[in-house]
């Protein structure tokens, strides 16, 4: 069951509308209808035969209001409760017409089959306990007499238990549909031993179940004749009655018989676990792990079938006791006929059940009811074991094999109430087992998940490295930018420093008049430089846009995968800080600002100082004669022309000349050196704008994850105390079955 589907666990209810009685009792034992509902003609109504509907019919039946034509009273209408319908069925607009006193009556004089009113039956469906256990005469615990204190005290015990299992098992599946079946079982706990008799159907099912109680109480045929699960309990009755039933629109079949076996021990007819009907099949399963006992019934002309094998195996999923019947074992022809098929039954059963010993009874149930039939007639009453119809019977072995169940004196009574008090004790074990199982996959994927939540934050470092090898674009265009300007300014240098540049030399060696190419020179480290720097700023301004837009995509791309990867956390974003939004936006300008630190006339002041000092270190000492003639070495066009300026000029003009393309390239150095820092100071702005660019979408990432990951932790820890809370409830349930299997019975 625990493998089932949803659709397995919740039927639809199945009605099926008859007219006649014949059609009623058909549509109960072939069609699977969960109800019907009898829509009789009331001119051709046999009330005989219609009372035989209710008796034989095992599913509620609804009567239609309309049935009983215009003229017919509410209240004649109410009788057919008394006959033992479940129901009526009226329109609302019918309904109407009824006065409120009539429908109070209904409520306050519900009635059931035999007319027994509802103030008889108790609140879980049996009759009142008086009745039921009448014969039962002495006080009972566990639907056991004579207990010891330490008896007591483990039955205390197991229920303590297994509510604090019924209370874990909810806890770590709440969906788990068959804790329902430990529910029940624990409720039964105080109720008598339960023997289930299961088999395919026309195996004789409910031919062994009449030979037990020695009366034919239930039907038998070649066609399935038990529809429902049908509980047989022990009452005693007026001499006028034989048996008192409730139909329960739970699928269950409630049946109260003077049997003598049913004074200690609950007898339960299940469908059979072959029929067509799914759902028929489907009680008999699900009802098996209440059993505290199975009697496997088997059809000696085909034993171990296929559908038998495989129901076998199904029930040691709850590590069912199984007692076989071998019926109809007279249609062997001999004792070798019958060996071979005891032998066949016992090694096959043996290795389904994994079990060392298994008891197989070869009976003839049929035979054994006819048998004890007569000699009840004879007698003039019901024929009990000990009145003994035969002693050589097989079916008579069977029977004491039952009652020595029953006795607590016998290491089969001892058995008895270990099987009983087993029950509900593997059904929460495997429920228990399959919590776990659930528990620790859902472990597994709580940590996976932590694990992913963690990885996804983790995954910012791969986005930084990602910009990193981005920004290496920015930081070329930048540098590229830093070596044009170099460039010219180095290109404008050395065309400055040039001897031939009289105007310029005469300016700042005699302190002239500033001519109009001095002037344009002078001008143009400035116009560089300010254009130069516009442009980088118009460069970092789109570095800054790159990095904020990087950030916005990436934030939104790990805000959505979050709320993807795990759709169940709900965390309004109007919850978050409108700081960690601005973390996306945030860039420190480190970049622009060092552009907006260089100052362009500054830096043109330095310069023309630099001119300044080159020409005056050259010049600034050999005074107005001899800068003129030094001046000649670059214009006379001849060599002679040149040693003769050379002649006039004295031997300190001559290395002043000589020394001044040194210079040059001093200040040509000293630019590139300059360029070079300006890059090195722009590139450390950038890359620290870049990380700031990363910490705040780590930052981001680590805030709006942080809901996830706590949640994620939270329900792993859970878990983790769930899965230890399950561990200690096992080891309480193996100390319980422990305690169990030490008891002595007297």
């Amino acid at each position: 069951m625990l493998d089932s589907t949803s659709d397995s666990l919740f039927l639809p209810l199945v009605a099926r509308n008859v007219k006649s009685s014949i059609s009623a009792v058909n549509a109960s034992k072939s069609e699977g209808a969960d109800f019907l509902l009898y829509d009789f003609d009331k001119e051709k109504l046999d009330m005989t035969t219609t009372d035989s509907v209710f008796m034989n019919v095992k599913i509620p039946i609804f009567i239609p209001f309309s049935s009983y034509g215009k003229n017919t009273t509410f209240h004649e209408a109410l009788k057919w409760l008394e006959f033992g319908a479940s129901g009526l069925v009226i329109s609302l607009q019918a309904l109407r017409l009824i006065s409120d006193d009539a429908v109070g009556k209904l409520f306050d004089s519900t009635f059931t089959d035999s007319g027994r009113k509802e103030d008889d039956i108790n609140t879980s469906g049996s009759l009142n306990l008086n009745m039921a256990n009448g014969a039962l005469g002495a006080t009972q615990v566990a639907g056991f007499a004579n207990l010891e204190d330490r008896e007591k005290q483990v039955i205390v015990t197991e229920k303590l238990v297994l509510r604090e299992a019924i209370n874990i098992i909810q806890k770590a599946a709440p969906l788990m549909a068959e804790v329902s079946l430990l529910n029940d079982s624990v409720s039964q706990i105080d109720e008598p031993f339960m023997l289930a008799i299961v088999g395919e159907f026309n195996s004789g099912k409910s031919t062994v179940i009449n030979a037990l109680l020695g009366r034919r109480y239930l039907k038998d045929g070649v066609v399935p004749t038990t529809n429902e699960i049908t509980f047989l309990r022990f009452s005693e009755l007026s001499s006028n009655e034989q048996q008192q039933c409730e139909r329960h629109p739970d699928g269950q079949y409630i049946c109260y018989l003077p049997a003598p076996i049913l004074n200690e021990m609950n007898i339960v007819d299940t469908p059979g676990t072959n029929v067509i009907l799914e759902r028929q099949q489907r009680l008999t399963e699900e009802f098996v792990p209440r059993a505290d006992l199975l009697l496997f019934v088997i059809s000696a002309d085909r034993p171990l079938t296929e559908s038998e094998v495989n129901f076998l195996r199904y029930t040691q999923q709850w590590k069912k006791k199984v007692v076989f019947v071998l019926n109809k074992s007279d249609l062997y022809q001999n004792s070798h006929e019958l060996e071979e098929a005891l032998s066949f039954v016992k090694e096959n059963a043996a290795k389904l059940l994994n079990a060392e010993h298994v008891c197989v009874f070869p009976v003839s149930a049929r035979s054994a009811l006819e048998e004890k039939l007569s000699a009840s007639l004879e007698s003039g009453e019901a024929l009990l074991p000990s009145n003994s119809y035969s002693r050589g019977s097989s079916f008579h072995e069977l029977e004491n094999f039952l009652y020595s169940f029953l006795d607590g004196s016998t290491s089969n009574g001892m058995e008895r109430m270990k099987l009983k008090l087993q029950t509900p004790v593997s059904i929460a074990e495997r429920l228990l087992s399959a919590a776990e199982t659930l528990v620790r996959q859902d472990i597994q994927l709580a940590k996976q998940d932590l694990a992913s939540l963690n990885e996804l934050v983790d995954g910012v470092r791969n986005y930084g490295t990602k910009m990193e090898n981005e920004s290496i674009t920015w930081r070329r265009q930048a540098f590229s930018l830093i070596d044009s300007t170099q460039s010219r300014i180095m290109k404008l240098t050395e065309s400055t420093l040039e001897l031939s540049n009289v105007d310029i030399a005469a300016y700042y060696v005699l302190k002239g008049e500033k001519s109009s190419t001095a002037s344009a020179t002078l001008k143009i480290p400035n116009d560089i430089i300010s254009l130069a720097l516009s442009d980088a700023q118009k460069l970092l301004q789109d570095y800054k846009s790159w990095l904020q837009s990087g950030n916005a995509q990436e934030g939104r791309m790990y805000q959505e995968s979050l709320e993807k990867l795990w759709p169940s956390i709900v965390f309004p974003t109007t919850e978050m800080p409108s700081e960690t939004y601005e973390l996306l936006k945030k860039v420190d300008d480190l970049s622009l600002k060092v552009i907006k630190n260089f100052s362009p006339s500054a830096a043109s002041k330095l310069f023309n100082q630099e001119i300044r000092e080159a020409f005056l270190g050259t010049f600034g000492g050999l005074g107005a004669a001899g800068f003129s003639a030094s001046l000649l070495t670059s214009v006379l066009p001849t060599t002679t022309e040149d040693l003769l300026a050379l002649g006039l000029c004295s031997a300190g003009g001559f290395w002043a000349i000589s020394n001044f393309p040194i210079r040059r390239q001093q200040l040509i150095s000293k630019v590139k050196r300059t360029a070079d820092g300006f890059a090195r100071e722009l590139e450390a702005a950038m890359q620290e704008d870049l990380n700031e660019a990363v910490r705040n979408l780590e930052a981001f990432v680590s805030t709006i994850s942080k809901p996830y990951r706590d949640q994620a932790q939270n329900r792993l820890d859970k878990l983790l105390e769930i899965q230890d809370e399950l561990s200690n409830v096992g080891k309480r349930l193996q100390k319980l079955q422990n305690d169990i299997q030490s008891l002595h019975v007297s």
